[in-house]
């Protein structure tokens, strides 16, 4: 029975149960369907020729024995399989491939294939996502078979792209502007006219990326309290300039500006990407309603999603089997490449902890005990209040190996020795941080020396290094021209410190300062050694 059938003939406490039960669960029931799952994994890898390589030619009996025997991997462990595309190769028969960006690595992508048992999966939980985030409370939802839906995700071969894909034989979802013709647009001529008929006939459900949701609910209804043309009031429905015309009346009257949550009545709002726990504050002011947050990627794919609470992620427990990197064996790991960290389960974790996020992916899945790069937070391992007695999570960043910028260009220590390597500067020494302006915006901030640190050189080097990582970023990664042109920002600022500020620093903490991410106690003492003031943040999980 399609999902629209489901919400006609079915109780709301029917399609609650089925689509939402998970919450139900104790950490017992939630750790052995962990465990049935993977090792029914298992199986299927062990009859595949990247799960004989990943597992070394033998096949683990125990959840132990897995984790013992089979190492973590990064995507170089299946660069060459999946690349390719080598389907043969793969545990099961891939029915979509998926691509994102590959920061650091060889090629500009990397490639994800999707069985037919994970599609199915990540439809199902698509709609546990869509039911909590149109409920206020357990159990009572409102979803609308008929909603309109503002989509401001990426396209596939993008993640982001599988939402309107999975979703169009199961509702009937008036997608703005509609995917067919959102493929033949940029991604900012897909926003606009998207906004456009938002306005023009009213908005139920609203996805996209924080950073874009944010730079949205800024420009939205720019010009309106000014008054609109009557060309784009042309075609609004009643009810759509019915409400404008109240708000732009109390706009007037109280010498105030009016906001998306005066024209617009939700039923949905969901965020995802980097930074969604600083900005859901805002978006809540602009559209009086709280984003409920959801987690996943290309490789992991859809496997977190806030409850009814809006204060925690809880992990799908038939996407994934997950393990958890303490932040300390994290750290260690990366300094240490040859060192492999201890991994913990969900039922081992502690509160008020970092963890980096390990998944062997389900139902025939191609990643093993796979190093995302995610960096999560255990808030608390239950919710009495919420009656849940699973562990919630709060996404905090990437990796410190990587600078992420608005969930749109990600950027490592790799990529910026290659533009120093091209631009020939004099270089000495040099560190890189993920920073925000006072607007919550994040850049990448580098400090360099230079050879000659006489003024002049030291602007000339700032002005160069900086054009340079621009040209190489706009080169290497499509991302990177997406961000200045949508979110209007500038992603990288570059400042020249005086000489012998990485020694000083070295001479004073004993160690020299990290490449990339430093810890924030590294970053403030540099920052006095070298006498610049700044912003003073880094890294949202440090």
């Amino acid at each position: 029975m399609k999902f629209k059938e489901k919400l006609l003939k079915e109780s709301p406490e029917t399609i609650w149960q089925e689509h939402c039960g998970f919450l139900d669960l104790s950490m017992k029931e939630y750790i052995n369907i962990q465990k049935s799952l993977l090792m029914e994994q298992i199986d299927l890898l062990s009859s595949s020729n990247l799960g004989k390589r990943l597992m070394k030619d033998q096949v683990p009996k125990t959840i132990e024995e897995f984790r013992k025997t089979v190492p973590l991997t990064s995507f170089e462990d299946y660069a060459d399989t999946l690349l390719m595309r080598r389907e043969e190769e793969l545990p099961t028969k891939p029915q979509i491939w998926l691509e994102t960006t590959w920061e650091g690595g060889e090629y500009p992508r990397k490639t994800a294939p999707y069985s037919k048992a994970m599609l199915d999966t990540y439809t199902n939980n698509l709609f546990s996502v869509m039911i909590l985030a149109a409920s206020s409370c357990r159990g009572q939802f409102r979803v609308r078979s008929r909603s309109k839906v503002l989509y401001t995700l990426a396209p596939l071969p993008f993640a982001s792209g599988l939402f309107p894909e999975l979703m169009k034989n199961e509702v009937d979802f008036h997608f703005m502007p509609p995917v067919k013709d959102a493929l033949e647009m940029s991604f900012s001529q897909q926003m606009s006219r998207g906004f456009e008929l938002a306005v023009k006939h009213g908005l139920n459900q609203f996805f996209g990326m924080s950073s874009i949701l944010y730079y949205i609910s800024q420009n939205l209804l720019s010009g309106t309290r000014s008054g609109l043309s009557l060309k784009k009031l042309s075609g609004m429905s009643p009810v759509m300039l019915y409400r404008l015309i109240k708000a732009r009346y109390r706009s007037r009257r109280d010498n105030v500006p009016i906001l998306p949550k005066d024209i617009f009545k939700l039923d949905a709002f969901v965020c995802v990407g980097n930074d969604s726990t600083l900005y859901k504050p805002e978006l809540e002011k602009y559209w009086g309603r709280k984003p409920m947050e959801i987690a996943g990627g290309t490789e992991p794919t859809l496997i977190g999603t806030e409850t009814w609470s809006r204060d925690g992620l809880v992990f799908f427990p038939d996407a994934c089997f997950y393990e958890f990197i303490p932040e300390k064996e994290m750290r260690r790991s990366l300094e240490e490449p040859d060192y492999s960290p201890r991994t913990y389960l969900m039922d081992e974790l502690n509160a008020n902890q970092l963890y980096e996020l390990v998944i062997t992916v389900l139902k025939g899945g191609a990643f093993v005990r796979y190093r995302v790069g995610d960096v999560y937070r255990c808030l608390r391992l239950s919710n009495p209040s919420d009656n849940l007695s699973i562990p919630q999570f709060e996404f905090v960043d990437r990796t410190p190996n990587i600078i992420d910028i608005g969930a749109f260009t990600r950027i490592t220590a790799r990529e910026i020795d290659k533009v120093i390597r091209l631009s020939g500067l004099p270089i000495r020494h040099w560190t890189a941080l993920k920073e925000y302006d006072s607007d919550k915006k994040s850049f990448l901030q580098m400090f360099l020396e230079v050879e000659d640190d006489s003024l002049e050189n030291q602007s000339a080097a700032a002005d160069i290094l900086k054009e340079h990582l621009s040209l190489y970023f706009r080169y290497y990664d499509n991302d990177y021209v997406s961000l200045k042109k949508l979110l209007q920002i500038d992603p990288l600022r570059v400042t020249v410190v005086k000489g012998g500020s990485f020694e000083a620093f070295e001479k004073l903490r004993g160690h020299p300062l990290g490449r990339i991410n430093p810890p924030a106690a590294d970053v403030i003492d540099f920052r006095a050694l070298c006498g610049y003031a700044g912003t003073g943040g880094s890294s949202a999980w440090q």
